[in-house]
């Protein structure tokens, strides 16, 4: 039951709390504060909820470690260390003055309570990585920074404890020291060995490349805590040493984040939720008062620190917002340093009950102002060079429908490039059942046909068949199999309900898929098209499947000599007319400008014609070129120009 309610609230929170436009990792907070025994009592933080915390918490650092560009973090070292001491050393002075002056705490509990202000915990990592910012300058120096901040905050925990007990003999700093030193030295050196030697042997077996990863990061944690480090430490440098061997868009990295989003991160946000005591919150003015100086004071010393070190190193708002809202979230050392300082007699009650207002309090803030100025970053990022991103082109088309699947496979050789010499993929996929079989069977012959339509086209051709749980389920499953770079489904057109884009086996594709996907209305024979008609959105060419969407497109309308119409932003005009004109095959292109992209439709009025097919670029929800517009674009185009092909294309997020 335990786990059951666990599960429910991962699945029910996010959905509940994006609706309000909260972040969803806010919400399983507040369902972790809700469940607790002081509100609905459906759970208790025993030891069941503090141990699959503490594993959610050693992945998350371990994620963040394997995900660090570390070629970019070792031309950074420098701006990390100085981001972590600025970070840590202005909200720790910052509190010893006030503990000391105003709150009348002794030297020890001020320096206690200045460590804990001074950390961080990557509690909005998630969102940075979901919008592609993990190679930004600033969002490495600040995962850099928190190793920093982190143990400067665990070393004066160690100094205020030894001070306590009396034991600050040399010789057990030089034993502390040696011990971190060889702990280092054996992860940093022995842990690559050991991967490259593990993947060497070891080779297609996904069930074992998972494992090692989850052995190594507990061994690290557990060997750092061993040798007086903190675990979550040990998880970040075992990312660290491991990173070189899980390429960032690899399916063993797709299986990482997919566990953590999923499982791993959704527990250590509930358990921190569970520390919430509404009755004592409830019961003392004295406590919020405390608690509103914690705050005040981690939120005015990491912005201080963030505005520093934004102006030394020349970030932008939307970066220096970012940074601030990665560093101020406390959560992870915080709550070690806190729960120790309480049994050891330094803090009180209140002060451990502010202390979880406060974190509380910096972990809404914190991803709130992640996920507002990151996007604004992914869409500000236009100014830079853009890396026309070109993959081995592989095309899946589903087929079901024998009256639409012969155009939808033709448009699938209209589009592919000429130079390419890989197979298409014609695929049936039948649902499971005790006649799955003898269906599966029956349709074959219709595989045998596009065998033969390839032939003819001196294409080769792969016929593909799949028994699954759901159509969707056994597309996604054979796209991540065949290594496929581009999906072509057919679409009827109609819309189902509000809240989805098409319907259910489209939505589920969209959610499940992460490649260049052509979601395909053909209402007019191909060979019929005199114009196409490319709707190019805002940031569209931020997206890494931008660049083959537009070649596949311009290649379509090559081979079908048709004119080709590229409409798209006024303010964008210049750069998407430099980006589409640099894509082979070379043809003339027509531009027109929109001042919207909201009047887009009333534009198209314009050139959109009987033999006009309409390519419109999307993107998948929460990616960086996404915005709300894209996501009644298929409704309105459908209802608009019924008559017409249309084609929406939700760009690759590889």
């Amino acid at each position: 039951m335990i786990f059951a309610t666990l599960m429910a609230l991962i699945f029910l929170a996010p959905q509940i709390v994006t609706r309000l436009k909260i972040p969803g990792m806010v919400g399983l907070i507040l369902g972790g504060a809700l469940a607790g025994p002081s509100a609905l009592n459906l759970l208790e933080r025993d030891a069941t909820i503090v141990l699959l915390g503490t594993v959610g918490l050693l992945y998350l650092m371990f994620q963040a470690g394997l995900s660090l560009d570390l070629g970019r973090f070792n031309t950074l070292k420098g701006r990390s260390v100085v981001f972590g001491l600025f970070s840590f050393f202005i909200p720790q002075l910052l509190t010893l003055w006030m503990a000391r002056n105003v709150l009348g705490y002794s030297l020890e509990a001020s320096l206690l309570l200045g460590s804990i202000i001074g950390s961080h915990t990557l509690i909005a990592y998630p969102i940075v990585a979901r919008l592609g910012l993990m190679k930004n300058t600033a969002v490495t120096m600040t995962l850099g920074g928190t190793l920093v901040t982190d143990t400067l905050s665990l070393a004066i925990l160690a100094i205020v404890m030894a001070s306590l007990s009396g034991d600050v003999a040399a010789i057990d700093w030089a034993l502390f020291g040696g011990a971190v030193a060889a702990y280092a030295a054996a992860a940093i050196l022995g842990l690559p060995r050991l991967g490259y030697a593990f993947f060497r042997t070891v080779r297609n077996s996904p069930e074992m490349e998972f494992g090692f990863l989850m052995t190594v990061l507990f061994v690290t944690a557990w060997l750092a805590e061993a040798v007086g480090l903190a675990p979550i430490i040990g998880a970040f440098i075992g990312g660290l040493a491991l990173n070189r061997l899980v390429p960032e868009q690899s399916t063993l990295m797709a299986r990482i984040r997919f566990n953590g989003e999923a499982l791993f991160v959704p527990f250590f946000l509930i358990s921190v939720g569970l520390l919430i005591d509404f009755q004592v919150l409830f019961s003392s003015l004295d406590l919020w008062k405390l608690a509103a100086v914690l705050v005040g004071l981690v939120s005015i010393g990491k912005l201080v620190a963030t505005l520093i070190v934004r102006q030394i190193f020349g970030y932008t708002w939307a970066e220096g917002w970012t940074i601030y809202g990665l560093s101020v979230p406390q959560a992870a050392a915080t709550l070690a340093v806190t729960l120790i300082g309480f049994e050891a007699g330094i803090f009180d009650g209140t002060l451990v009950n502010a202390v979880v207002v406060m974190i509380l309090a910096t972990c809404i803030l914190g991803p709130a102002l992640v996920e507002k100025y990151g996007l604004e970053m992914a869409h500000r990022a236009e100014a830079e060079p853009v890396e026309q991103h070109r993959v081995r082109e592989r095309l899946l088309v589903p087929v079901a429908n024998p009256k639409t699947s012969d155009e939808l496979f033709d448009l699938a050789l209209y589009m592919r490039d000429p130079k390419c010499r890989e197979p298409v993929y014609p695929l049936m996929v039948v649902t499971d059942g005790q006649d799955a079989e003898e269906r599966l069977q029956a349709k074959r012959q219709m595989l045998d046909h596009f065998v033969d339509k390839g032939a003819e086209a001196q294409v080769q051709v792969r016929p593909l068949t799949r028994i699954a749980m759901n159509v969707a389920n056994g597309i996604a499953r054979v796209a991540r199999e065949e290594r496929i770079s581009m999906v072509l489904i057919g679409w009827s057109g109609h819309v189902s309900t509000r809240e989805r884009i098409f319907g259910t086996v489209l939505d589920q594709l969209l959610e499940e898929t992460r490649q260049l996907l052509f979601v395909n209305r053909i209402n007019e024979p191909l060979a019929t098209t005199e114009r196409v008609v490319l709707a190019v959105p805002p940031f569209a060419e931020r997206s890494p499947g931008f660049f083959e969407a537009v070649h596949s497109v311009k290649t379509l309308a090559s081979r079908l000599d048709a004119e080709l119409v590229v409409v798209c932003e006024a303010r964008h005009l210049e750069h998407d007319r430099e980006y589409v004109d640099s894509l082979e095959p070379d043809m003339e292109a027509k531009y027109v400008p929109v001042e919207a992209w909201s009047t887009l439709s009333q534009k198209l009025d314009e050139v959109v014609d009987r033999g006009s097919m309409i390519f419109a670029l999307s993107a998948r929800p929460r990616s960086a070129p996404w915005i709300p517009e894209l996501d009644r674009l298929p409704r309105v185009l459908s209802e608009r120009y019924p008559d017409n092909s249309l084609s929406v294309v939700f760009l690759s997020e590889y």
